[in-house]
């Protein structure tokens, strides 16, 4: 699959701040966890969808043709993503809920399912919440590979936008965007199929000023504490504030992928490639590593007290999940996930 190098280090650097985003640190430090901009870094789930949408579209919008096209890339994205899913999901389990009842095994094969982002087995977000995500992931490949065979050309362009107004008119009807659970497949499908809609706008040759880059960063930021404001003020405009996010996010990944200034040079550096290579491990890891370390951390450090012990807390959380993610970005998505699509080719 391709890669757009300054977009996986921007993914790379979004994941860190969804794990933030998940510290839940009483009275934690202002400047570390507790301003407007990891409160709602949440949003950044949508970047990812729409990043992947572009991506799967740039790679194969012209290679789904027929049934065994279709088995092949399916097979290929459940390769990709599944060892991981399987792994995070069982160590999330033993180590943070190791209780074998009745729920946690609901939970569980709502997630090995890849049912967690609709009503079928319920409306929980499974075991290991970040996985919901994935399964919204799968449905999207599924229905982008279904648009690919059944419809070609402007058809397909047309197909994929009426799915994606029959998505945001359900997250109307619902009052919330940021569905997650029994609805998140409609939020995650919507965002995939805006980042076709960027790969349709992207394919031709231009360019756009660099300057763009710095005011779409602006932009968002700015959005984003507007939305956070409106979150603690309860206003009656959310929605569409929520709606707003994702075509910014859109936007912005259009701006990127036209422009080459000073962020574009800045993301594509070796720390934020990194971060960006094992972004998806951080993703699906944060639950297990925060919900293990972070109470064992905080009983360990004892000869600091206050802010500086809960700042203390989260780098080394930090530093833990990046080691940690590392290694499963080597030995599971890499090598075991060569290893299965070699024994699936045999």
């Amino acid at each position: 699959m391709q890669r757009i190098n300054k977009l996986d280090g921007l993914r790379g650097l979004f994941a860190i701040f969804v794990v933030l985003f998940h510290l839940n640190i009483n009275n934690a430090p202002f400047y570390l966890v507790n301003n407007f901009f990891v409160r709602a870094s949440y949003v950044f789930v949508d970047f990812f969808f729409i990043l992947s949408g572009y991506v799967i579209s740039l790679t194969y919008n012209q290679s789904i043709l027929n049934g065994k096209q279709f088995v092949y890339f399916i097979k290929k994205r459940f390769i990709r993503l599944y060892p991981l899913l399987l792994c995070s999901t069982f160590m999330y389990w033993y180590f943070v809920h190791p209780i074998f009842n009745k729920h946690n095994l609901l939970l569980a094969l709502d997630t090995l399912f890849l049912t967690n982002s609709t009503p079928i087995l319920g409306s929980d977000i499974g075991m290991n919440y970040p996985s919901w995500s994935i399964s919204s992931e799968m449905i999207s490949y599924i229905v982008f590979a279904t648009c690919s065979i059944v419809a070609i050309q402007k058809r397909k362009t047309i197909l994929i936008g009426i799915i994606t107004l029959a998505c945001f008119s359900i997250l109307a009807y619902q009052q919330n965007y940021f569905q997650t659970g029994y609805l998140g497949f409609v939020r995650g499908l919507a965002c995939f199929n805006l980042g076709y809609f960027v790969y349709v706008l992207a394919k031709y040759k231009y360019t756009l000023p660099n300057s763009l880059e710095f005011i779409m960063t602006t932009f968002i930021i700015g959005l984003m504490y507007v939305y956070h404001t409106a979150t603690l003020q309860k206003t009656s405009s959310i929605f569409l504030i929520q709606l707003l996010i994702p075509i910014c996010f859109a936007t912005y990944i259009w701006v990127l992928i036209k422009t080459n200034g000073i962020l574009s040079k800045m993301l594509q550096t070796k720390p934020f490639l990194f971060l960006g290579k094992i972004s998806y491990s951080v993703y699906l890891n944060q639950a297990l590593v925060i919900g293990y370390s972070i109470p064992k951390l905080y009983r360990w450090i004892s000869f600091t007290n206050g802010d500086a012990k809960k700042t203390l807390c989260i780098f080394l959380l930090l530093i833990l999940l990046v080691i940690y993610s590392w290694a499963t970005q080597f030995l599971i998505e890499t090598r075991l996930g060569k290893k299965i699509a070699s024994i699936l080719k045999s």
